[in-house]
């Protein structure tokens, strides 16, 4: 059934199909949530940790590039955009940049990830669709599940071009072929011909089913038009599997890669960038609570330690009162967050994981491996960097 909020008029046709770009955030979603439940039909292999945080829901914030910085949660959608333009380039894209003097990790599959990307369907299973509709639950569900058959309509506009053969998307993620179309005087005559199992399972009495159509459509818009009776059935190729193939080829180390981060010795494989909303609040924790006239963050105080390092002033100039620099701290690690191109959750030297993001010139901030505990912030690389004190 349409949704109570739009309009019972048609569905929109399109004679040249539909963009990917129009529906992967929507089928990026059902592939993981599917397999999370169990009913995708197809193993992504991926552990139901990482799909259930590549869902994760976060506060929204406000993230101006599609690929640049450090991804706001939920993050399936930022992999759905980096997915929709591979395909479209027909090529697997990075969408971090390496940095200078710190070396990644050769990837071998990156060649089958193209392949895979090369030969997916996907596109090309979206540039068939003639009609779109919108089906509630449960009756999507039934749909998918073959339970139900026929979908009502009322025969308004472009529902009437429907024809046997013609390729529907529902909800952006799910194809159903069309087998034959039939034409009602009303939904009573409909309910009664095609029955109640076919059309609405569950529903105990045809008049039950009637009220159910007309929270939808008027009495006056049923006797005016009439009514359609569309017998469907699932379609052979479907945009979830193709989605899986997807998923499953490129792994935790592709879908990373998507996301932003890099791959380096230590690397761990399938660590995902921590929310912001976790990294900024680690941030500005109070460096002291207890220290009686104390209140600079944790960010604060480790700044202090690095406005020196820079000989180019990159950092700027930490100046004024405990609420200045508190303020310009956090202007500062904005900047990082929005501006990195550059992220990795790896282990260190004394096996601590840590989440670590830089811009294109070297400097970062680091993390915990969650963003539960700020560390500090980061200089570029350079050789002997211990020693100079990391002055340059």
């Amino acid at each position: 059934m349409e949704q109570p909020s739009s309009s019972p008029s048609s569905p929109a046709k399109y004679a040249y199909g539909i963009r990917l770009l129009d529906c992967v955030e929507e089928l990026v979603l059902s592939t993981l949530s599917s397999s999370l439940d169990g009913t995708l039909g197809a193993d992504l292999g991926l552990s139901s940790d990482y799909c259930a945080r590549l869902l994760q829901d976060a506060d929204p914030l406000n993230v101006s590039d599609a690929f640049r910085g450090v991804p706001a949660y939920p993050l399936y959608k930022r992999l759905a955009l980096a997915l929709e333009r591979c395909v479209r380039h027909g090529s697997f894209l990075r969408t971090s940049e390496p940095i200078k003097e710190i070396p990644e990790v050769d990837l071998k599959e990156e060649c089958d990830w193209n392949d895979l990307i090369i030969s997916s369907e996907l596109a090309s299973l979206y540039s068939s669709v003639e009609f779109e509709i919108h089906v509630q639950e449960p009756f999507f569900s039934q749909l998918r599940a073959g339970v139900k058959t026929v979908e009502g309509r009322c025969a308004l506009g472009n529902y009437n071009q429907i024809t046997p053969g013609a390729l529907l998307l529902v909800n952006k993620h799910f194809l159903l072929r069309v087998e034959h179309v039939k034409h009602y005087s009303s939904f009573l005559e409909m309910l009664e011909a095609e029955t109640l199992e076919s059309v609405l399972p569950g529903v105990k009495t045809i008049e039950e089913g009637v009220k159910i159509y007309r929270k939808f459509y008027s009495e006056e818009k049923e006797n005016s038009n009439g009514v359609l009776a569309i017998s469907v059935s699932r379609a052979a190729s479907q945009p979830c599997i193709s989605m899986s193939a997807l998923l499953s080829g490129l792994s935790y180390e592709g879908i990373n890669c998507l996301l932003g981060m890099a791959h380096t010795v230590g690397t761990i494989p399938d660590a995902l960038p921590p929310p912001r909303s976790a990294l900024l609040s680690s941030f500005i924790l109070s460096r002291g609570p207890d220290v009686k006239g104390s209140s600079l963050t944790e960010g604060a105080r480790a700044l202090t330690k690095h406005v020196c390092r820079s000989s180019s002033g990159w950092w700027g100039n930490l100046t004024g009162n405990d609420t200045d620099k508190n303020q310009f701290s956090l202007s500062v690690i904005d900047r990082l967050l929005n501006g990195c191109s550059w992220m990795n959750t790896h282990a260190t030297q004394s096996l601590e994981h840590v989440f670590e993001i830089r811009v294109e010139e070297g400097y970062g901030a680091r993390w915990s491996r969650d963003g539960s505990k700020f560390i500090g912030f980061l200089e570029p690389y350079m050789e002997e960097g211990h020693g100079r004190r990391w002055r340059h």
